[in-house]
């Protein structure tokens, strides 16, 4: 059965501007079909059955955080940054995966997503998983022209993702300046002292309130309709958009 290009959780606003679906029966993520893998693949491998592609470690929008739970926001610490535009990396973090290299992936445990379910061996927050997880195939049923596009999918969902976190946080009233201190915070040549002072001067009065922001941020997300896309996003992803429908 074919199946939508984007989470679930973003139907609100792309459920009328991605219509195309798509059909892929060869990336099988409950019997990873990287465990062996064999013909055309996205990443050479072998992947480890109880780590999957899911040895990464992504971003969130605010929008979609907001739909977490408090225990969920927990599974962040200490490797994630939590702040006003989203879920990042920690500068650890960020050092661990550049030392493993793409050699890591699929095989390192110390590289796990935060929100996989060991138990289950599967997402835990699947419906609301950021647009570089719904668009990684390992394999494709149209070959080299298949992952292609998926690669423009996810190229597609980042940029959403960014602009719509980033207009969340406008029509919040947030200081101007908020996504230059999230952008320090995040920067892995910033020291340490100034980070945590970026840290907290861009979540300000919201410091002891995070969940709770992120649940306005996801109201606040859905004043923008898929009408909205239009102004919010760049044009030549407006052009990509077309190119995703075909």
């Amino acid at each position: 059965m074919a199946q939508q290009i984007y989470p679930q959780g973003y139907d609100h606003w792309l459920s009328q501007r991605l219509t195309a679906r798509r059909l892929e029966s060869l990336a099988t993520c409950d019997n990873c079909a990287m465990v062996k893998p064999s013909g055309l693949t996205r990443d050479k491998g072998p992947f480890l059955n109880h780590l999957k592609c899911c040895t990464y470690f992504p971003y969130l929008p605010n929008f979609s955080l907001g739909a977490l739970t408090s225990e969920d926001l927990a599974k962040t610490e200490p490797r994630g940054i939590l702040l006003p535009v989203g879920l990042f990396p920690s500068a650890e973090e960020q050092g661990k995966i550049e030392s493993f290299g793409s050699e890591g992936f699929g095989k390192k445990s110390e590289l796990l997503c935060p929100f996989f379910d060991g138990v289950k061996n599967q997402c835990s927050i699947w419906t609301y998983r950021p647009g570089v997880c719904t668009s990684y195939f390992c394999k494709s049923d149209q070959g080299q022209k298949g992952l292609d596009y998926w690669k423009d999918v996810e190229k597609y969902l980042n940029h959403f993702e960014w602009k719509l976190a980033c207009a969340v946080i406008e029509k919040m009233g947030l200081n101007e300046n908020v996504l230059s201190y999230c952008q320090a915070a995040i920067d892995p040549n910033t020291d340490e002292d100034e980070r945590d002072f970026f840290i907290v001067a861009a979540w300000d009065k919201w410091a002891s309130k995070k969940q709770e922001f992120y649940q306005e941020a996801r109201k606040i997300s859905f004043e923008f309709s898929a009408a909205d896309l239009e102004n919010l996003l760049d044009p030549e992803f407006m052009q990509l958009e077309k190119k995703l429908n075909l």
